[in-house]
């Protein structure tokens, strides 16, 4: 009977969330059995371990990414992740944010995911890195934090993709309005090696004074 009454609160946090956390259910009150049994009433469908999404949702290619975020600091609600103040610095990047936001021509996996610090998973999908990312330089438009076009185009470079294909992604890039400024702005905060690396590639492209 009390795992009834908890069906309501998960549905609001489903409402609220999208994907969920064990650890977002258990700041509600709502138990690991309680989750277990929506999973197998079929309301709920189980992402990874500790992930899950309403089964009435449309299932999404970035359900298993969002998980994948979320999972990075579970017991934090999305709203709370978003606060300026609160940025923790994990996004998602490189050629799985070139796929989600339309540049280039990439894959969403593997999920390649930045951090100031080193990130603990057994997600065997997830490909990580520890890099510097500002909150200015991500958005949420899919629940979870993805580098813009700027940002991205950078990492693209730093990650050693070809070069032919951070051409591509470029030219998409300014196709959809790339923020020239920005990009010069995200440049100059590199190490110096680095943003000679960054400006010789993107010169290549056909962007110049970067």
């Amino acid at each position: 009977m009390f795992r009834q009454r908890q069906a309501p609160f998960i549905d609001s946090l489903s409402a609220s969330e999208g994907v969920f956390t064990t650890a977002q259910a258990a700041r509600l009150g709502i138990s690991r059995s309680a989750l277990a049994k929506a999973c197998s009433a079929g309301r709920l469908v189980r992402l990874a371990h500790g992930a899950y999404r309403s089964a009435a949702a449309t299932s999404s290619p970035t359900d298993e990414i969002a998980a994948a975020w979320k999972l990075t600091s579970p017991e934090k609600m999305l709203h709370e992740r978003m606060a300026y103040g609160a940025w923790d610095g994990i996004a998602v990047g490189g050629t799985t944010a070139a796929s989600l936001i339309g540049i280039g021509d990439f894959f969403l996996t593997p999920i390649c995911m930045y951090a100031p610090r080193r990130l603990k998973t057994r997600n065997p999908d997830v490909r990580s890195s520890v890099r510097q990312i500002s909150r200015e330089d991500v958005g949420f438009d899919h629940g979870f934090a993805v580098t813009r076009p700027e940002r991205t185009i950078v990492d693209l470079v730093l990650d050693d993709e070809e070069p032919s294909l951070v051409r591509d992604a470029c030219d998409d890039a300014l196709e959809k309005g790339l923020d020239l400024e920005k990009l010069r702005a995200i440049v100059r905060q590199l190490t110096p090696g680095k943003a000679r690396k960054v400006r010789r590639i993107i010169e290549e492209c056909g962007l110049y004074d970067i």
